[in-house]
């Protein structure tokens, strides 16, 4: 399908007047697509004030709205649904369509469950689950219900939005975030979702060639530093948090304002806050800011801060934002992260509490004063950073091919009469352990699909990342997660007990050993080695792994990527993978590099997740449902991208070359991160408790009969046993 596309939009906003980003979003999107050349309709509620619903064409886009009674929430959703449904059959009566393009929940599974709509290959786009919007605003409006009336209402709209994602082909998200959460509350695998970031108009929000005549312009001051924020005054956006930040703040930096723009139902609870802060000359509400003076206002402020509490699924006045080359400090939430770490890691608030806000404010502002050429590159940076990475013409582009991917999809199972085939099911995939072929399995984790090997059981994920996407996954993310420089107890007692048996395999080979530990994240293992006088050193692919570990020891780490190690060939009695080729690249090649380096006779001790263990945990947490996922206890069995089992893992390592000299139910150690993470995202306490209990007793009463432990150990040898 070479030609234009006829696209059929639904949406519960209208894109006939943007009040907010969803209706933004939507226009956008809309009317890029059909300078494009494509066909574009959109159904659409009306607005809340209009008289009656209007039928009208805008730039070559053709907008029909539909009426919903506000009186009642059980009104509002059900004339929402069958509005949409008419109105969908009414266009689709005078003139078919190839897709259909869903935008949100009410208006959607009107159309998806229409009789014209349910023959549309459709794709879905989600920006925020609906239930937890409407859960965040309950007891704020008429129609955001408290107690049973307000959670009968979320779980009716969690079993709408549901039944809307299950109908349609394909998933579009604005980030990793909004997929994460589709895995959480509606268990869509990945497979099923295409991630497009969203964008900023480019044309319209740009830096301003003279900031002092926008600032004169706005009636604002010259040479007050200038801080703004545009967000709908609800509870979840954080401006109550703010208020809190900017009260310490102003004793700081006396001069100081923020701008708050926007509408909502806390206006005058947030009002009120601001008055008894006293900061009546610091604080200054502007009301709702229309879209046509929202540029000026971005390149007007010094700083354009995002307190969001919750449900940042991507942000769109961070992008429109930083296109003015304004920079944006926003709190670890959501989305916001994936947008500003790329950019500048200190442009993300290192907490959500007002102390952390006030102190990271001050820290910029001070720099800002400190140094005025720093600050005019940065402002430079946020252009560019949005000019390469989030314009309309990269995101109409993307979205163009998801659409025609849904309709091609479409028009296949229309003339074949078979079911749609996900891109990501190659049956050519080999299986990492034992090479042979793979079948797709019933296991799904945090929303990634896994073939399965019928021979070995091995399992591998249907999403491997790059060399170059590993690399920053351990740079970035890891990180945050488990400090390098932290190491639990059973974690050392665990690299001990690993040590004391590679010196009995290999007691005659030598008295002072020279160890490789590849993957040493801290170097705390090649720290134990030295301090028995054997000659270790360490290696990782992070830059901070390995300069944490080069402070703790007497001996620097190199870093360097496991699939091609920096050493001659047999230079080395020993080397450890300890919890590596589970989430490696290229597993095999790092143990045949391992086998390279190693001298006639040498060790390898290998460890990693049973998959035996794990993968029933796996499963059993997935189905508990919703409630097990959004709270990220599904999260706590051990799955990467390669899943192996004992005897997948033996023939592995025979691939290699290697001789097998044993294999072993390890010792349990610690999944407990040492990094800071919220608490809801972990298995409670009790829960983590139950489980090391349960294997440990496991582990030791199978006693290596049965490998069924959570992680076996592997020890072999280099030439013959």
């Amino acid at each position: 399908m070479s030609g234009g596309l006829r696209i059929l939009m639904v949406s519960d906003v209208s894109p006939s007047r943007p009040l907010g980003g969803g209706e933004r979003m939507l226009w956008e999107q809309a009317r890029h697509l059909a300078a494009r050349g494509h066909d574009v309709r959109v159904v659409s509620r009306a607005d809340a004030d209009a008289t009656a619903p209007v039928s009208v064409a805008h730039e070559r886009v053709r907008i029909q709205q539909f009426r919903a009674d506000r009186g009642s929430i059980a009104r509002f959703i059900r004339s929402s649904i069958f509005g949409a449904r008419r109105a969908v059959s009414e266009v689709l009566a005078n003139q078919p369509a190839d897709v259909l393009h869903v935008h949100q929940p009410l208006a959607g599974y009107g159309a998806l469950a229409s009789r014209a709509g349910a023959r549309l290959p459709s794709l879905y786009s989600f920006y925020s689950p609906a239930p937890l919007e409407y859960r965040s605003r309950q007891g704020m409006t008429a129609r955001h219900r408290t107690g049973l009336a307000g959670a009968t209402g979320t779980a009716l709209l969690w079993a709408i939005e549901r039944a809307c994602l299950k109908r349609a082909r394909l998933v579009h998200v604005l980030s990793d975030f909004s997929a994460d959460q589709l895995w959480k509350l509606y268990a869509v695998p990945r497979e099923r979702i295409v991630r497009i970031r969203g964008a900023a108009a480019t044309e319209r929000f740009k830096p301003a060639p003279d900031r002092g005549a926008v600032r004169c312009a706005l009636g604002l001051s010259a040479d007050r530093p200038l801080l703004l924020t545009v967000r709908n005054l609800e509870a979840r956006m954080g401006l109550d948090t703010l208020l809190d930040a900017m009260a310490r703040l102003k004793a700081r930096c006396p001069r100081v304002v923020l701008l708050i723009g926007g509408a909502g139902s806390l206006r005058g609870t947030l009002e009120a806050q601001s008055q008894a802060l006293g900061l009546a000359d610091h604080v200054k509400f502007l009301g709702f800011v229309p879209d046509a003076e929202l540029p000026r206002y971005y390149q007007a402020a010094d700083l354009f801060v995002l307190p969001t509490r919750e449900l940042e699924g991507f942000g769109l006045v961070t992008v429109e934002a930083l296109a003015c080359g304004t920079p944006v400090l926003g709190t670890p939430v959501g989305a916001t992260p994936e947008i500003l770490r790329a950019l500048c890691p200190s442009l993300v608030f290192r907490g959500t509490t007002p102390e952390a806000m006030a102190e990271d404010l001050e820290r910029f502002l001070a720099a800002q004063a400190r140094d005025p050429d720093a600050y005019a590159r940065l402002r430079d940076a946020c252009r560019e950073h949005v000019e390469r990475h989030y314009t309309w013409e990269r995101a109409t582009g993307e979205l163009e091919g998801a659409l025609r991917q849904v309709a091609a999809a479409g028009r296949e199972v229309e003339l074949a009469g078979a079911p749609l085939r996900l891109s990501g099911t190659d049956p050519r995939l080999g299986c990492p352990a034992c090479g042979g072929p793979t079948r797709p399995s019933r296991l799904v984790y945090r929303g990634v699909r896994y073939r399965r090997c019928p021979s070995c059981r091995s399992s591998l994920s249907m999403e491997l990342p790059t060399a170059s996407e590993l690399q920053h996954t351990y740079e970035t993310e890891y990180p945050l997660l488990f400090a390098p420089d932290q190491v639990t107890s059973e974690r050392t007692r665990l690299f001990g007990v690993l040590l004391d048996r590679l010196a009995a395999l290999g007691h005659a080979r030598s008295e002072r050993p020279r160890l490789i530990d590849v993957g040493c994240g801290g170097g705390h293992l090649a720290e134990l080695a030295r301090r028995r006088r054997w000659l270790a050193v360490g290696m990782d692919i992070a830059h901070q792994a390995c300069a944490v570990a080069g402070r703790a020891g007497d001996a620097p780490a190199i870093q360097a990527d496991g699939a091609l190690l920096p050493f001659r060939g047999a230079t080395a009695d020993m080397v450890t993978l300890i919890n590596l080729v589970d989430q490696a690249h290229e597993p095999l090649t790092i143990l045949r590099e391992a086998h390279r380096v190693l001298v006639a006779g040498g060790l390898l001790a290998l460890r990693v997740p049973n998959a035996r263990f794990h993968r029933p945990w796996a499963r059993l947490l997935v189905g508990l449902g919703p409630l097990v996922r959004s709270r990220g206890w599904d999260t706590y069995p051990v799955v990467h991208h390669f899943a192996f089992t004992p005897a997948g893992l033996r023939q592995l390592v025979e691939r290699a070359g290697f001789s097998v000299l044993e294999v072993s139910n390890s010792a349990v150690a610690s999944r407990e991160p040492v990094a800071k993470r919220p608490a809801a995202d972990a298995l409670p306490h009790w829960g983590r408790a139950t489980i090391a209990a349960g294997a440990a007793a496991l582990a030791e009463l199978s006693r290596d009969r049965w490998l069924v432990g959570p992680s076996v150990e592997l020890y072999a040898r280099k030439g013959p046993r």
